[in-house]
């Protein structure tokens, strides 16, 4: 059976958040399709009578679905999380193994290695399932989060108000028709962060 997300940590304090307009509620950022959990680590995924799978490979656990809430960044949903490995191979199948999802699709382009697994689509139509992107990469020893993506209804506006100090100008994404950009890294977010249009 597939998990549903619950969560996924972030190692920040509230205030970084809040400054680039996500709403702070009991230490999670909620959104429709899973929330970002502030000073923890790992893939949460919601509380049932069954016990996570244990994974040498990921840092995982268990975790309530806190309700959406709204935020004046017009952040809505989590597109994708990217984990970082030096075998697709081995994390992939720990994804599958761990939360139920299966591998959509493999992209090699040159030296680049991508898996790519979703999670199911919350219910009531709230959204899309978050991807769990997962790239090869000699730079790392073990599995680690390379950062997370989150999709906002008026990317342009948003760089307008918040300025280049907060966030790159956006940019055509790898997805066609979309554009992206980088939150500064001078902002103190203890994790790379992406704002995505849908």
């Amino acid at each position: 059976m597939t998990a549903r997300l619950a969560g996924i940590g972030v190692p920040d304090a509230p205030a970084a958040w809040e400054a680039i307009g996500c709403t702070v509620v009991d230490g999670a950022i909620p959104f429709a399709n899973g929330a970002l959990l502030l000073g923890c680590d790992g893939i949460f995924v919601a509380e049932t009578n069954d016990p996570v799978p244990s994974s040498r490979e990921l840092r995982t656990g268990s975790h309530a679905i806190v309700p959406a809430v709204a935020h004046s960044s017009g952040a809505f949903e989590l597109d994708h999380v990217v984990l970082l490995t030096n075998s697709l191979e081995r994390t992939s199948q720990a994804v599958h193994d761990t939360f139920g999802l299966e591998r959509r699709r493999l992209r090699e382009a040159g030296a680049v290695r991508q898996a790519f697994h979703r999670f199911a689509d919350p219910p009531g139509g709230g959204g899309r399932g978050c991807i769990v992107e997962v790239v090869e990469s000699d730079r790392v020893a073990e599995t680690t989060m390379m950062g997370v993506v989150i999709n906002v209804a008026d990317l342009f506006e948003l760089a307008d108000r918040l300025g280049p100090g907060v966030m790159s100008l956006p940019k055509p994404a790898v997805q066609p028709g979309r554009h992206i950009s980088t939150v500064r890294r001078d902002v103190g977010l203890g994790t790379a962060v992406a704002l995505m249009t849908p």
